[in-house]
Parts: C-alpha cells; structure tokens; sequence
C-alpha cells in the first residue's frame, strides 16, 4: 500500500521527471545554459543554509560570486577565450583565499567550505553542459539521460529493496535508513535500467563487460553521492536540504546522486576507452 509520503513523492516526481525530459532534449544552448545556472545558485542557497546550522560564517553574495565566476571561467574556455578564462579561474582561486583569510576567522575552515561547493556543485554542471553539447544534440540528451535513468533506478530499488528487506546498515553513523541489502537491490535496479535503456536508445554505444562495468561505477557513483549529502545533512543537524520540492526534501536532495554520477561517467569514458557518441 502507497503511503502518504509516497504518494507525495510520486505527485512531484513525475512532472520534474517530465521536465528534466524536456530540458534535456529540448532546451537550446542559452536555455539550457540559464536552467543550469538557476540549479547552481538553488543549491548554492540550500547549501549556504545548512553551513547556518552550524554557524559557519559563509557570506552568500561571496558564495554566489565565487561559484558564478567559476561557471564563468568555464563558459569562456569553452567558447574558446582562453586568456580570459584563465584570468576568471585564477580570480576565482585568488577571491577564495582572499573571502576565506580576510577578515574572517578561521580562514583553513572558510577555506574548506568556500572551495566545496564549486566541487562539489558547479563543477558537475559544468560537465553536464559540455556532455549536452560537446556531442550531437540526440547523442548527447541520451547519454545523460542514461545516467539518470541507471541513478534513477538504483534509487527506486534500494528504497523498496530496503525496505522490505534491508536488516542490515550500511552506515549506521551517515543513515539510519539505508541498508546493505537496499544497496544490493539498488545496484541490480542500476544495472537491470542500464542495459534495457542502451538497448532501446543506444544501441551503438559500448556493449560487454565495458558496459556492465560502467554501469555498476555509475550506481555505486549514485549511492556514494546520495550517502555523502547525507553526511553533510547530518554533520549541520538537518533532515532536508530545504522544502521547496514536496515528498523529497529540497534540490540537493533530489540530485545528489548525479552530482557524483556526471564526474564519474566522465571519467570512465577515457578510462575505458569510449567515444561520447
């Protein structure tokens, strides 16, 4: 039987899911560009809202600047000024070190949170962007879509997995919730989605022990994501990121796992050896 809470999550799943669909296959470079950049500073907001919790001294408008300035960087590197890309990268290392030692105290802690978020938030979508339009619009759209998709699924299951059969923890210090054998059944769901979605909607893309090997650093990507938000909620003595998505928290809540997930399939692509195409 669907719960309160569940049925909730369905009711707003369902449309981002829709839209996320859209947006990926259908926004122009702009578009997409500008929904990018309202993600960062959405999750930028909640992220500087949880550091209040633990009265960390984090000033947005520096918190805005840095990450922007960053996305900037990128922005002109891509499009090909290099010179100026390079000066806003090393503005943006040389504005963390100056928001972090000046005048604030201490700095090696400001430091810290100061440099996270562009790790941790903008740079995935940074890579996001260059995976949309770094390969034809079709390609590009569906291999994003597949991380969703496998990350998705690896969610789905290791709820219901977890729940019907989870006994034992798989942090107990990070989540009480979360079990080794959610974790099982999450990583079947990511493989089980994975190959059925390569089938239907990439069917020439890797195929194999290189696909399958893929998809579980894809899942255990996900989890690891999903756990590290986790860690961050817990270490600020919070439940949600925020409440603006209702029956799932906030926007961190809701994209942990592909802010792990983009990196790593990046990063597999040259492991293994593979054309984004």
């Amino acid at each position: 039987m669907l719960t309160r809470n569940l049925l909730l999550r369905i009711r707003t799943g369902v449309p981002l899911a829709v839209l996320a669909i859209l947006y990926i296959y259908l926004a122009p470079e702009l578009l997409f560009i500008l929904i990018g950049v309202v993600i960062i500073i959405t999750s930028l907001w909640e992220y500087g809202q949880a550091m209040l919790h633990k009265s960390i001294p984090l000033k947005p408008a520096n918190l805005y600047f840095l990450s922007l300035l960053f996305f900037l960087s990128f922005l002109l590197f891509w499009k090909n000024y290099t010179d100026l890309g390079l000066i806003c990268f090393s503005l943006t290392l040389l504005m963390i070190l100056f928001f972090s030692f000046f005048r604030q105290s201490p700095g090696s802690r400001l430091l810290l949170w100061y440099s996270l978020p562009q790790a941790w938030i903008v740079f995935p979508v940074i890579l996001l962007i260059l995976l949309r339009f770094s390969e034809s619009t079709a390609s590009g759209s569906s291999l994003i879509l597949f991380i969703i998709v496998v990350a998705a699924f690896n969610d789905i299951f290791a709820y219901f997995g977890g729940k019907r059969f989870g006994k034992h923890l798989l942090a107990p210090v990070i989540s009480p919730k979360k079990t080794i054998e959610g974790s099982i059944f999450g990583l079947g769901g990511g493989i089980t989605a994975g190959l059925v979605f390569k089938q239907l909607f990439l069917p020439a893309f890797i195929s194999g022990w290189r696909l399958v090997l893929l998809i579980v650093v894809i899942t255990a990507a996900s989890q690891l994501g999903d756990l590290s938000e986790s860690k961050l909620k817990r270490f600020c003595g919070i439940k949600d990121s925020s409440n603006i998505l209702p029956g799932h928290g906030g926007l961190l809540d809701r994209i942990d796992a592909y802010l792990f997930a983009i990196p790593v399939f990046i990063g597999m692509s040259y492991l293994l050896d593979f054309r984004l195409n």
